[in-house]
């Protein structure tokens, strides 16, 4: 591999105290922890602001004496992640209004008590169930919101209330929506970005472990194989839902009006992962096989697996948009290894040689056209 290519790599794949049930290199603990926060801190000033800046909306404004419906509904909205917020917003503020509706008149019909309580949450979640279909069927925040709402209510029931904590779950939602798809929306550009290297970085670190252990001959740790399989399908979906965010903001956010035609074709584009993803997975498979069988793999066929998680490597620490040295640098590189495999005859060596092909072909469809 080209030395453009391989520095830096054993930096970003191997970090110490690095665990994950069985041992992934690339996926520390500590540099978990500092990646978590670094990533949800800037959309958590968004929900504190937000909440309390619905707190004072409800109190100050409106003359509410105890608004919390309003903070909750926005901060709760908003969270620790700008991944699909609109979608959570409307979620939360029906979810909240349903609650309230079924909480105002259980407890006008049948007051408070424990017994009364259980029949209120088994109502809620039967409706919440049947009318959150399609969009609000998503995830829990509709049926969770919708729950802990009817709850607040009959726990906290006083006449005359119920319109005005609707209200302040409205106010809430309206908050959160200006601050968090109006002013301040997720750039989808670098949603997907932050994404699609954390998926690099996985596939880079467990194919580079990959053909460490062929290179070695050596049988791959307990588990492993499992461990790296459930990473990567993580950062998969996260890529996933980082491709629904960014079109829904390049639709919805009137300040990403302008991107929509660089995230469609960021989103064609990435969607490419998927096939790359599943030819590396049936790589290492095939791979750690060939191990537990004692069989020898030609040295070009590991020169291949290093190439391509060089490369990957390199593309996961490269900022974007990618520059175009870079770009050739790769291409030539993955191009290369994929030419260099001449046909097996092995018994699983000839699999073997046709995922690396496979695998690069799919890295190559990923890269932006220059």
């Amino acid at each position: 591999m080209a030395d453009r290519v391989l520095p830096g790599l054993p930096a970003l794949l191997r970090r110490p105290g690095d665990a994950l049930s069985v041992t992934l290199p690339w996926r520390g603990q500590a540099w978990e922890a500092r990646r978590r926060l670094r990533l949800a801190l800037w959309p958590s000033v968004h929900a504190a602001a937000a909440a309390g800046l619905a707190w004072l909306v409800a109190h100050n404004l409106l003359g509410h004496a105890q608004p919390f419906f309003a903070p909750i509904a926005a901060g709760i909205s908003l969270s620790a992640s700008n991944i699909r917020r609109g979608r959570r917003i409307l979620q939360m503020v029906v979810g909240v209004m349903l609650g309230i509706g079924v909480g105002e008149a259980a407890a006008s019909l049948v007051g408070t008590s424990a017994a009364q309580i259980g029949i209120v949450v088994l109502v809620t979640m039967a409706l919440a169930l049947v009318l959150g279909g399609g969009f609000f069927s998503e995830g829990m925040m509709f049926v969770n919101q919708a729950l802990a709402s009817a709850i607040l209510v009959v726990a906290l029931h006083k006449h005359g209330t119920g319109s005005e904590r609707a209200i302040d779950a409205l106010v809430g939602g309206g908050v959160a929506a200006v601050i968090g798809v109006g002013l301040f929306p997720a750039h989808p550009l670098k949603v997907m970005r932050s994404a699609e290297r954390e998926l690099l970085r996985s596939l880079a670190g467990a194919l580079a472990r990959v053909a460490e252990l062929l290179q070695r001959g050596d049988g791959a740790q307990m588990g492993w194989t499992l461990a790296a399989a459930q990473d990567i399908h993580r950062q998969l979906a996260t890529l996933t839902e980082a491709r629904i965010s960014a079109r829904a903001n390049a639709r919805i956010a009137p300040r990403r009006w302008g991107l929509r035609t660089q995230v469609a074709y960021e989103d064609a584009r990435i969607s490419h992962f998927d096939l790359l993803a599943n030819a590396a997975l049936s790589l290492f498979r095939a791979s750690v096989g060939a191990l537990e069988s004692g069989e020898a793999i030609p040295a070009e066929l590991c020169a291949g697996m290093d190439a391509l998680a060089a490369a990957l490597g390199t593309l996961a620490r490269t900022p974007q948009p990618w520059p175009p040295e870079l770009l050739a640098g790769v291409t030539e590189d993955v191009r290369a290894a994929i030419e260099s495999l001449a046909p097996q005859t092995m018994s699983r060596t000839p699999v073997i040689a046709a995922l690396v092909r496979s695998t690069g072909r799919d890295l190559l469809r990923i890269l932006p056209e220059r």
